[in-house]
């Protein structure tokens, strides 16, 4: 009989310890934070330039896991080339089955011209001249202040079916090139059917590479005045949710500096973070973010974060 009282008394004990222990566990996975991450890549139209293929390549063979937001400038399959086909295929050998493929536009003169919308030369956010009459300008020209409502929906519209005809899908990400996003742009946008924008930016973010008085600065200061790196995704109408560039683009800052706006946004307990670069750039800036994801990666795991990398 005291056998008998013993056994069940220890089976108790061992029930108890058990249950605790995974009262513990829930506890611990209940308290556990998460953190959302987008790399977002920002195809700027210019070039196709085999070293940065390969570095983005290079760099999706280190971080299998983690999903790209490619966001692709139509103007590639605009100007003249002998294989339009190769062309998409180069492109997509950048890109992983987790990827999300959205719209990237820059007022390349070439783009608006096979899009039927008069190119307009003014508001360079890089301060110089955007008019030629041999090859192709425009780049810099800021899409919020040079064009007009309607202009900017049938370019986004026309941007967006270039990119179908080439197979690859109906967008409803975006970017504004050079981040030159505003009302009209945004009425452009739900016009044609885009759900999540990503062209917010604190223009203190890009004081690496510009100067305070350029109109780079001047023009995103009044376009988002209020922005900060800490800003969170928010909604922007009742079609759009904006996912601001809170991490900007690895070309404005190095591996040190993400890292330290990934442990800004840590501390302040926010959850999400978007960084990014450009194709045209990648081999020499690429490396910024591959040096900077494992130590992000150590402080989430010492604050007991959790990372999720998305791409939508």
């Amino acid at each position: 009989m005291r056998l008998l009282k013993l056994s069940v008394y220890l089976c108790l004990v061992l029930l108890l310890t058990s249950c605790e222990s995974v009262a513990d566990s829930v506890a611990e996975v209940q308290a556990q934070k998460t953190m959302r991450l987008y790399v977002t890549v920002d195809w700027e139209g210019r070039s196709l330039d085999e070293e940065n293929l390969e570095a983005m390549q290079q760099f999706r063979q280190r971080f299998p896991n983690i999903p790209m937001l490619q966001l692709l400038n139509p103007t590639y399959f605009v100007r003249p080339h002998p294989d339009y086909a190769r062309l998409a295929s180069d492109i997509k050998s950048t890109f992983l089955s987790i990827d999300t493929v959205g719209l990237h536009v820059h007022a390349w003169k070439s783009l608006t011209k096979h899009c039927g919308v008069a190119y307009q030369s003014d508001y360079s956010f890089a301060d110089i001249s955007e008019t030629c009459k041999v090859g192709d300008c425009g780049y810099t020209v800021s899409l919020e202040n040079a064009y007009s409502q309607a202009d900017l929906t049938q370019l986004i519209g026309c941007s967006n079916d270039i990119l179908m005809q080439h197979g690859f899908g109906h967008s409803v990400h975006f970017r504004a090139g050079g981040w030159q996003m505003g009302p009209k742009l945004i009425a452009a946008l739900e016009a044609n059917g885009f759900i999540w924008d990503s062209s917010v930016i604190d223009a203190e973010l890009l004081l690496t590479r510009w100067h305070q008085d350029s109109s780079m600065i001047k023009m995103l200061r009044k376009l988002h005045p209020t922005a900060t790196p800490l800003d969170q995704p928010y909604q922007l109408t009742d079609q759009i949710m904006e996912y601001p560039n809170n991490a900007a683009l690895a070309d404005y800052t190095t591996s040190k500096q993400l890292v330290a706006l990934f442990q800004q946004l840590v501390d302040a307990e926010k959850t999400v973070m978007v960084l990014g670069f450009h194709q045209e750039t990648a081999a020499d800036f690429i490396d910024h973010l591959a040096e900077a994801i494992p130590q992000m990666e150590a402080i989430a795991k010492a604050h007991q974060i959790k990372i999720e990398w998305h791409a939508r």
